[in-house]
Formats: C-alpha cells, sequence, structure tokens
C-alpha cells in the first residue's frame, strides 16, 4: 500500500528537473524519515489551498533531506508529474502543518 501527500504550495517551491521526462522537485517540507520513506512510489499532489483541489502533483520517486542554504534538516521530493495530479480533492480532515497525509490511498 503506497502514501499519498497533499501539500498546500504557496511559495513556489517547485523545480522542473527535466521537463522531456516530466520530472520535478519539490520542497522544502518538514516530516520524519519515516515518512519520507513511505512517500516513495505514492502520490504527491499540490494545492493553492487546503479547500482547493490539487494544481499539480504525481508519483513520487526518490527524496533528498536538504543540508545547507535556508531549509536545513527539510525535505525535498522528485516526481514524475502527470495529469492525475490535477484537479484532486483532499477533503476537510486530517491537515495540519499545511500538509495531509492519507496512508491508505494507492
Amino acid at each position: 500500500m503506497a502514501t499519498a501527500v497533499h501539500f498546500v504550495e504557496r511559495m513556489g517551491h517547485v523545480h522542473c528537473l527535466d521537463k522531456s521526462q516530466q520530472l520535478y522537485e519539490s520542497g522544502w517540507w518538514a516530516m520524519s524519515e519515516q515518512t519520507a520513506q513511505e512517500l516513495v512510489g505514492g502520490r504527491l499532489y499540490l494545492h493553492k489551498a487546503q479547500d482547493k483541489p490539487s494544481f499539480f502533483g504525481g508519483t513520487v520517486l526518490s527524496y533528498r533531506v536538504e543540508t545547507e542554504g535556508d531549509w536545513p534538516g527539510r525535505y525535498l521530493f522528485t516526481f514524475i508529474a502527470d495529469l492525475a495530479g490535477k484537479g484532486v480533492r483532499a477533503g476537510k480532515d486530517g491537515w495540519g502543518m499545511e500538509r495531509k497525509i492519507n496512508r491508505a490511498a494507492v
């Protein structure tokens, strides 16, 4: 069973790594190492607000921990974007710290 995460993304921290492969990176998210590991192979959805459908998302391939800069210790996720990542609603319940994790999602 894979895990899905919904993030409220207001700061524009989504970067294209390879447009031809639809490969993107999103960060800098606060969470535990265990949760980050659970997200690999799962789904990532980005929202402008908790009550808005996702504007972007895809399948998580990997993650890394920031070691420098303004966000040391925060997690960045590499994912393949797809059309299924758009228009997904997360629901009202279960949000905390601008994220919602669904461990029974996929």
